[in-house]
């Protein structure tokens, strides 16, 4: 019984799959339980040795990050054949006519890799947790970036949420005030353009204003693996 026990454990703690699925320090933002996680592993060899390679080196390779793309694939569409999460967002929304929530979707591949960067940069410290002095990178660059105030921040992708064209074609019909949750502006977490009707609300972007952040909402997994979605 011991030995039945010992064996999985030991190879799940080696493979270290729970900063992939969830970690505090590298951020959830895939919206499934470890149940669904550790039957995929159990199942195929290919993942196994892939988490394994996390956190060997500080960087991911394009072959690891492929790995664990199509891993991530498989727990949302176990029977679809892409191992590229941003066809199967696709394939999800069109399979659904557009009514799916955003926890029923994978990250995007841009989310996904900041995602894989940080539970990577994680797990290295942890592989080099009995090292005296243990040389560690920036985390700037692995997932994170520094704020105004010289504070670790969350880098949630590298690219824009959306095409410019969509961005700029959407626009809100408010005629007094912008608020939500009627204003869709908002709802998007966007700033108004010269496209809304309401040209003088408090939501209008100043000159100097950065790019607007887009963060994740928090949202439940499945029922059945009592999961939840952190971000």
């Amino acid at each position: 019984m011991e030995r039945t026990l010992t064996r999985p454990m030991t190879m799940v703690c080696s493979m270290m799959p729970h900063t992939v699925n969830y970690s505090h320090s590298s951020i959830f933002i895939i919206c499934r339980g470890k149940l669904s996680a550790l039957k995929h592993l159990k199942e195929n060899e290919t993942y196994q040795e892939a988490f394994k390679r996390l956190g060997e080196a500080w960087d991911v390779s394009a072959d690891l990050f492929d790995k664990m793309q199509d891993f991530v694939c498989r727990l949302y569409a176990s029977s679809s054949t892409t191992s590229d999460v941003n066809e199967l967002r696709y394939q999800l929304f069109c399979a659904q006519r557009g009514e799916v929530e955003s926890s029923q979707l994978p990250p995007c591949k841009d989310c996904l890799h900041m995602h894989v960067l940080r539970a990577n940069y994680q797990t290295a410290i942890w592989r080099r947790c009995l090292v005296s002095e243990p040389v560690v990178p920036d985390p700037k660059g692995c997932g994170w970036t520094t704020g105004d105030d010289g504070s670790l921040e969350i880098e949630w992708m590298q690219g824009s949420p959306a095409p410019d064209a969509v961005l700029q074609l959407m626009s809100c019909k408010c005629a007094r005030i912008c608020k939500l949750p009627a204003c869709v502006c908002l709802e998007n977490q966007l700033k108004c353009t010269d496209m809304c009707k309401l040209q003088t609300c408090t939501n209008q972007r100043s000159e100097d204003e950065d790019e607007v952040a887009v963060e994740l909402d928090e949202s439940d997994t499945d029922d059945e693996e009592n999961g939840q979605c952190f971000v």
